[in-house]
């Protein structure tokens, strides 16, 4: 059964350069993130989903029901630039993980939220060490590779050769296999493959709206500081949050984004 579907992905792959030409894919992975957004509590891990459409020369990773969401918001309003959350009504519920990744070739960009908005800049590459541990994973021989990114912290991954495709989850591509699993150090972020499939899916990114595009990472790490700082202040949206007796829950909410200090950028 293995060496059916290696074969099939072989032969699929081989047809990759047509099916990038129409913008479609011919892999569908499904995975699973668990992140721990406080390293001194963790016993509290949000598990998300996401999936990667891909072929040799393009990939979109994102949530299903964010790109549901978007799709349907753009759909339902005249000018989507201006939507507000009054014109949601019968709309899919908005979605908890709202961040996406499009790649084409080496170019590799990035959209993640703070606060209300979404922000959209291109990621440096990541430089790959290949390691000697070797593991199966869904039945595909993996092999560990090690890299740290621009932001100091290590990661892992495992990806397939028996997969000849140079992708994977979130930003963690450019190994000659697909990955199939990727965690860091302390493994407060730990990300698996649940469903690798063949597809034709047309590959489309997120259509956030109105997103805003920076020149740079630097400057949205240094807009998410700003966040992390003064979370209801941010943008100047001083909006008092209270609770059904009328108690203020600002300072409670402050609290708790201020604890977050594990980031996957």
């Amino acid at each position: 059964m293995k060496q059916k579907l290696i074969y099939t992905l072989i032969f699929i792959i081989s047809f990759i350069s047509f099916s990038a030409q129409n913008a479609k894919a011919v892999m569908e992975i499904n995975y699973e993130m668990k992140q721990i957004s406080d390293s001194t509590n963790r016993k509290n891990a949000a598990v998300m989903e996401f999936t990667l459409f891909c072929n040799k020369e393009e990939s979109v990773y994102y949530n299903k029901d964010a790109k549901n969401f978007y799709d349907a918001l753009n759909k339902n309003t005249g000018n989507k630039k201006n939507w507000t959350i009054s014109n949601t009504a019968g709309m899919p519920k908005f979605p908890k993980v709202r961040g996406s990744v499009h790649k084409i070739r080496e170019k590799l960009s990035v959209s993640l939220p703070v606060a209300k908005d979404i922000y959209q800049f291109e990621e440096p590459e990541l430089k790959w060490e290949v390691l000697q541990e070797t593991k199966e994973i869904k039945g595909f021989k993996c092999q560990l590779a090690k890299t740290i990114t621009d932001t100091h912290d290590t990661f892992y991954a495992w990806f397939a050769r028996d997969i000849p495709i140079q992708d994977g989850p979130f930003r963690f591509k450019g190994l000659t296999g697909l990955i199939l699993e990727v965690y860091n150090k302390n493994k407060t972020i730990e990300i698996y493959a649940t469903d690798i499939k063949k597809s034709d899916a047309v590959m489309e990114p997120i259509d956030y709206g109105r997103a805003i595009e920076l020149k740079s990472k630097g400057q949205f790490l240094k807009m998410r500081s700003h966040y992390l700082q003064d979370p209801t202040g941010f943008n100047n949206h001083n909006i008092q949050v209270t609770d059904q007796n009328g108690n203020d829950l600002n300072k409670k909410i402050d609290e708790k984004i201020k604890k977050i200090n594990v980031f996957l950028d």
